[in-house]
């Protein structure tokens, strides 16, 4: 039943947008009432986080899939790159869960990332990116400041694409400048220019 539910929800907020995903149409999707729903989650947040943590499953496996296809560093953050892109664009309503994009609002704390999922895919980065990035002579390093940068490297592109701000039919040279831009932000951190 929990996965019919949150099927349904992933259903309506794939047509509709997040903003249409009420306990009320997912019970009329799955064909029950809405107190069935309520036997499950508490309320739409409480769906939303359990969307969430679904989708920073997936998204794992496939940087960790990508990760393992490469021996070098370099090789396996371009590939979790190209993963993340892959993932974003297969399954938009699930990015859009897990960036807050699209409507989507967590407003109860119970419910604020990062949920041990979020923090897993964080982890994985951060382990490539420790690998691709040794510290420079030995001084303290702000890894999760590259790590964040980079993220925020794609994610920016990924939003302005969603928002309609870039075109959609320029989503291939999007990518290729995240992917540039990533690549001379590991360069550079590599050289100790930035």
């Amino acid at each position: 039943m929990r996965h019919a539910i949150l099927d349904a929800a992933r259903g309506i907020a794939a047509r509709e947008g997040w903003q249409a995903v009420t306990i009320r149409r997912v019970a009329e999707k799955i064909e029950y009432t809405p107190p069935t729903i309520y036997e499950y989650f508490e309320n739409k947040e409480a769906l939303l986080a359990e969307v969430s943590r679904e989708a920073f499953r997936l998204l794992l496996d496939a940087l960790r899939r990508a990760r393992d296809a490469h021996g070098d560093p370099d090789g396996a953050f371009r590939a979790m790159g190209d993963a993340y892109w892959e993932f974003v664009w297969k399954h938009p309503e699930l990015y859009q869960v897990i960036s807050g994009l699209g409507g989507v609002n967590f407003c109860e704390p119970e419910h604020q990332h990062p949920h041990a999922e979020a923090r897993e895919v964080f982890e994985t980065f951060r382990g490539v990116v420790a690998a691709a990035v040794p510290p420079v002579d030995g001084a303290p390093d702000d890894l999760e400041g590259k790590v964040l940068t980079l993220w925020s490297v794609f994610h920016g592109f990924i939003a302005l694409l969603m928002a309609g701000r870039i075109p959609i039919e320029a989503r291939d040279r999007a990518r290729g400048l995240a992917l540039q831009a990533a690549g001379d932000l590991l360069t550079a951190w590599r050289n100790g220019r930035a």
